[in-house]
C-alpha cells in the first residue's frame, strides 16, 4: 500500500491506482487511521470497526476495517476496497504516523477568539489580513469552506444584512475569502486547519455561554431563559405567518440540543453549525438578517 500527501493538502492511501482512485482523508487523520490500523492487526479474527471521517474529501465520509474469521483484511472508503496481509497492515499503520512534516499554523492561529461586541466574537487570520464575524456567519462560512475542499473551482458570496463574504478556491488550489475588511488568502496545506479553527471557534464561543450558566441549583433556570428567549423572538420574526409555527418548534428543540445540561461538548458546535445552515438553506431569505442577529446575541456571552 502507498501513502501520498495530496496536491490539496489531503491524504491518499491505495494500491495500483492513480488520480483520485484512492481512499482520502485529511491530513490530521492519519494518527487515528493509523491507530485503526494497528488494532486490526493486533486482533485475531472477526473484527470490524468503522472511522468516520472529519470531511467528504475523496467523495465519502468514513473508511471501513474488516477482518473476516479467516484473517482476511480489507480496507474500503471512497468507493475504493483493499485486500491487506497482515504485515502490509502493520508497515501502512507506521508509514502513517511518520508522515513529513506539512508546515501549517494551527487552527488557533487562522480563527481566534475576541471580546463580544454587538455579536462579533470570532476573526479569521492569516498574512497580517482579518475578517472579523459573529457566530452565524462562521458557522456558515465553516461549510463553504468545508464544502469547496471537494472541488476544483468554487465562488460563493454570503450575504447576512450588511455583511458580504466572498469565498472563491481557483483551480491553482489557492483560497480567496473577502470582505469589505479585507482579503485573507490560503493555500491548499493551510485550508483544513481553517476548517478545524472555525469549528474549534464556535465551540468556544458556545461552551463560553453553556459555562456561564453554572452548576448550581438556578443553572437550569439560566438555560431555560436562552430557550424562552429563542422561542419568543423567533415567533416575533415570523409574525402572523402561521405556515411557520413548525420552524420555531424545530429552532426551540435544535436551541434545546445545542446549551441542554448533559449535552456532549463538540455535538453542541454541530448541531449550532446544523441549525444555521437549516435557517441558511431552507427558510425564506427575508428571514434570514433577523434569525442571524438573534443567534449572534443569544449564544454569545458578553462580558
Amino acid at each position: 500500500m502507498y501513502v501520498k500527501i495530496r496536491t490539496d493538502g489531503s491524504l491518499g492511501i491505495g494500491r495500483g491506482t492513480e488520480g483520485d482512485a484512492e481512499i482520502t482523508m485529511g491530513f490530521g487523520e492519519a494518527h487515528m487511521i493509523a491507530a485503526a490500523l494497528e488494532k486490526l492487526a493486533q486482533t485475531a479474527r472477526n473484527h470490524k470497526q468503522t472511522y468516520i471521517k472529519t470531511t467528504n474529501v475523496g467523495g465519502g465520509n468514513k473508511v471501513d476495517f474488516v477482518r473476516a474469521d479467516d484473517g482476511m483484511i480489507t480496507i474500503s472508503g471512497d468507493r475504493q476496497s483493499y485486500i491487506c496481509t497482515e504485515p502490509e497492515i502493520r508497515e501502512l499503520a507506521g508509514k502513517l504516523r511518520h508522515l513529513p512534516p506539512v508546515q501549517v499554523a494551527p487552527p488557533s492561529d487562522y480563527v481566534k477568539k475576541i471580546p463580544p461586541s454587538q455579536g462579533v466574537c470570532l476573526v479569521v487570520t492569516n498574512g497580517g489580513n482579518t475578517i472579523k464575524l459573529r457566530l452565524p456567519e462562521t458557522a456558515i462560512l465553516k461549510t463553504s469552506v468545508q464544502s469547496s475542499i471537494d472541488s476544483r473551482y468554487y465562488d460563493e458570496v454570503i450575504i447576512v444584512g450588511q455583511k458580504r463574504i466572498s469565498i472563491t478556491r481557483t483551480s491553482d488550489l489557492k483560497w480567496q475569502l473577502q470582505s469589505d475588511e479585507g482579503t485573507v488568502k490560503f493555500t491548499a496545506f493551510e485550508i483544513e486547519a481553517l476548517v478545524a479553527g472555525l469549528h474549534n471557534g464556535i465551540l468556544d464561543v458556545i461552551m463560553d455561554l453553556v459555562k456561564s450558566f453554572g452548576s448550581d441549583d438556578i443553572s437550569d433556570i439560566r438555560t431555560k431563559s436562552v430557550l424562552q428567549r429563542i422561542e419568543q423572538e423567533t415567533a416575533k420574526v415570523f409574525g402572523e405567518d402561521s405556515t411557520h409555527k413548525g420552524v420555531v418548534r424545530e429552532l426551540s428543540k435544535r436551541t434545546r440540543s445545542i446549551i441542554g445540561i448533559g449535552e456532549y461538548a463538540d455535538e453542541r458546535a454541530t448541531r449550532f453549525i446544523d441549525m444555521c445552515k437549516y435557517v441558511y438553506s431552507k427558510l425564506d431569505t427575508r428571514y434570514l438578517e433577523k434569525l442571524f442577529d438573534l443567534f449572534a446575541t443569544a449564544f454569545v456571552t458578553e462580558g
